[in-house]
């Protein structure tokens, strides 16, 4: 046979956001060998018509870290196309750890990534030390491909110790972290990550380890990478201000490495920020640096009720009451003095990424049958059925159903006419899924799927080409992927066929599939026909195949020989 698959007459849209045309692709050996008219056989033929034939989309904004341990598809991910991840995102990574510092990562990931605890204790065996260790135990177990970042917080805790959070570090501490991400370096990460997001702190009120770094630190970190000429730098540095901007400059001329920043949304407690972040940014490209920004496809919904929500979490008085037990929580929320310093809390004159406006926030979903009448409306509408204030009726339809009531709410991304600007910016990287984060508050899998059936098909935004681009070459190019992100023969067979009329994402449901059924919501999608990984189909119509063709995708400072030394 000529090929072990044959995907014949689909519309090829290579990843280059050139125009697409007809054509078969030939795969062997887990990579593209022709393109074109061909004539040879082939072990398995795909019959394309009418699909368009696609690189893998790229999902370079997860924390899939733990989740792809126990499931290496990365579930909701070949359902949207999606063939590779970068995890390791927000400073937040699973290595380096000593014997013993697990629990201190695992505090972090509970409250800054609102992944439960039940689910990392039972699903993370910790058979590593190293970020190379954590990488290598991913070899040959994964049904997409997985790279990651060394993140700030591993490495700083690995260092220091619990005071890692309480101190800044000598220059003795800092040489010793610097050796850690050039040993993570030349493990393969794909790049380094750090927060100092004032909002992130762990499961336990203290501080991430990251926010605690100064700047000599920070800076000597993000040398490492500059002095190998590889990787990138990914940061967030907590709601958006103007100022950050001279960081990116600082971090990207002097490291010369793509700085990711978070990020750029059409915002309702500032609605012009966005123009302000696209024309600062493009001034640091424009002097030859690289400064990309995040953003997303939809508003980023987010699900919660007053037992689990961080939504609150930069008000000091809601902030207070949410870390203590329920029971206490609820004694607190009835109070009518406590009351008053919460509406004191919201009504503080200062920026705050919590736009403060109740006609936005809905009520979802309720416990009791007498309340389903407040079902879709918002928690604006609901007090004036019940004749209160807004805070009031949120916090007694709450104490009433037990802290269970469930609502939405969006911060982000509500302005379509400012959406669209973001989103044709070449300086913006599309996606921000947080995929493994957040399961109980949303899934945002489908950033691709939406950006391709709402803005390319329905809204006319950008090319169908343009928009393949945005998902897979221009990725794989920032984040130094080589051999992926394009149909071209001798690139690796990641590929994605769909239905260019049809390719929409679901809205999120509810499964039951983390470690001891761990409740989760996942994403489901429509027009996705085929997902490619390797030359391995993992995902066709609807069902995955079971088989594990992922690799781990490792960067270009890569030294398997330092690496095992260290």
């Amino acid at each position: 046979m000529e090929y072990d698959l044959l995907i014949r007459g689909g519309r090829v849209a290579d990843g280059s956001g050139l125009p697409s045309h007809t054509a078969d692709v030939g795969v062997k050996d887990g990579k593209i060998a022709e393109v074109g008219r061909l004539k040879g056989s082939a072990d398995r033929t795909i019959d394309a018509a009418g699909l368009v034939v696609s690189p893998g989309f790229i999902d370079h904004h997860t924390h899939m870290d733990a989740q792809i341990l126990w499931d290496p598809y990365g579930t909701s991910e070949p359902q949207h196309g999606i063939t590779s991840i970068v995890m390791g995102n927000c400073g937040l990574a699973l290595a380096p750890v000593d014997d013993g510092g697990e629990d201190a990562l695992v505090k972090s990931f509970v409250r800054v990534e609102a992944i439960p605890r039940f689910a990392l204790e039972k699903g993370v065996t910790w058979r590593w030390h190293s970020y190379g260790e954590y990488l290598d135990t991913l070899e040959g177990k994964l049904g997409i491909n997985a790279g990651g970042l060394v993140g700030h917080i591993a490495v700083r805790q690995n260092v220091m110790g619990e005071e890692s959070v309480e101190r800044t570090a000598t220059a003795a501490e800092v040489q010793k972290m610097k050796g850690l991400v050039r040993d993570a370096m030349d493990a393969g990460a794909l790049g380094f990550s750090t927060n100092r997001n004032e909002r992130h702190m762990r499961e336990d009120g203290k501080p991430v380890a990251s926010r605690l770094a100064d700047d000599n630190e920070l800076y000597a970190l993000c040398d490492v990478l500059g002095e190998l000429n590889s990787g990138i730098i990914e940061t967030i540095l907590g709601r958006n201000k103007m100022e950050h901007f001279d960081n990116y400059y600082d971090l990207a001329s002097r490291t010369q490495r793509p700085i990711i920043w978070q990020s750029v949304h059409h915002r309702w407690a500032e609605p012009t920020l966005w123009q302000e972040q696209l024309d600062a940014v493009s001034r640091i490209f424009r002097d030859g640096y690289r400064a990309y920004g995040l953003t997303q496809t939809v508003p980023l919904v987010r699900h919660f009720n007053l037992q689990n929500a961080q939504l609150f979490d930069e008000f000091p008085n809601w902030k207070n009451i949410m870390f203590l037990p329920v029971e206490v929580r609820q004694q607190a929320f009835a109070d009518p003095a406590t009351r008053v310093k919460l509406r004191e809390d919201l009504a503080t004159e200062r920026m705050t990424n919590f736009h403060r406006r109740w006609d936005i926030v809905q009520v979802e979903k309720v416990v009791k049958e007498e309340n389903k009448r407040y079902e879709g409306k918002s928690v604006a509408e609901m007090a004036a059925m019940r004749n209160q204030d807004p805070v009031d009726a949120l916090l007694d339809l709450s104490l009433d159903e037990g802290l269970l009531t469930t609502f939405q709410n969006a911060n982000t991304g509500g302005d379509a006419q400012a959406m669209g600007e973001i989103l044709r910016s070449p300086y913006v990287l599309v996606g921000t899924s947080d995929a493994g984060a957040h399961v109980l508050y949303g899934a945002d899998f489908g950033y691709g799927t939406t950006l391709l059936g709402l803005w390319v098909r329905e809204r006319g935004l950008m090319t169908l080409e343009e928009a393949v681009h945005k998902l897979t070459f221009h990725v794989a190019s920032v984040y130094g992927l080589e051999g992926r992100g394009l149909i071209r023969p001798g690139y690796a067979a990641d590929l994605t066929l769909f239905d260019p009329e049809t390719v929409r994402a679901y809205e999120p449901e509810w499964a039951e599939d983390y470690p001891a059924g761990t409740k989760r919501l996942i994403q489901r999608s429509e027009g996705i026909h085929y997902t490619i990984v390797n030359g391995g189909v993992i995902y066709d119509d609807g069902r995955l195949s079971g088989e594990l063709p992922g690799q781990v995708l490792r960067g270009s400072a890569y030294a398997p020989s330092r690496a095992a030394a260290a």
